[in-house]
């Protein structure tokens, strides 16, 4: 394995792709999705390569004082069911991550964290989609307010033992996988209990 260094901004200009061209395919409130022609190093090109360039998101794990971790319940189209999820959203444009990240916690479950801290960021879809995960742990959370939900969700607020969550990720009960990646640093750390 190789030792990252200084030589690996060369490298990884060795490996990169050259985007010689890209247009617009659809864009609308959901979704800017492009189609880019790309030089491989070999020089082999590849077009049409589709791209995904959506915002970064926060996602919040959520854990009371006594190890409760709060979570939400909401559909997901793309699989076409409901799943049990961590408190998450987009971060607006010029919004600082961790303040996404504390909106997002609020609007969607009413509760407010006693501190707030940083634990990755994480590329959910590196191959074709632009967007990062802020992860963050809300430690010490309560409830300050009602949900303050978008126009287009729907979602039931859950409260967990920190066990349970556990038994959960073991068993796939998350299946979120940035979701399941912030549970599984947060119990690394015992914040799950």
């Amino acid at each position: 394995m190789k030792k990252a260094d200084n030589k690996d901004e060369k490298l990884n200009m060795n490996l990169s792709w050259k985007i010689l061209d890209e247009t617009t395919v659809i864009k609308d409130s959901w979704i800017d999705m492009r189609a880019s022609t790309c030089q491989l190093p070999g020089g082999m090109v590849i077009a049409p390569f589709y791209v995904n360039h959506l915002p970064d998101f926060a996602v919040v794990v959520a854990v009371t004082p006594e190890h409760r971790v709060i979570m939400v319940r909401q559909y997901r189209h793309g699989v076409e069911k409901v799943l049990l999820e961590l408190p998450a959203g987009c971060i607006e444009a010029g919004e600082d991550p961790k303040d996404g990240a504390a909106r997002e916690l609020l609007e969607e479950t009413g509760y407010k964290a006693g501190s707030l801290e940083f634990l990755f960021k994480i590329a959910p879809n590196a191959s074709n989609c632009t967007s990062y995960a802020q992860c963050y742990l809300a430690r010490n959370v309560f409830p300050a307010a009602p949900q303050n939900l978008d126009e287009t969700e729907a979602l039931e607020v859950v409260e967990l033992e920190g066990e349970e969550v556990k038994r959960l990720l073991r068993e796939g009960g998350v299946e979120q996988a940035v979701h399941v990646a912030a549970l599984y640093r947060a119990a690394e750390l015992g914040a799950l209990g």
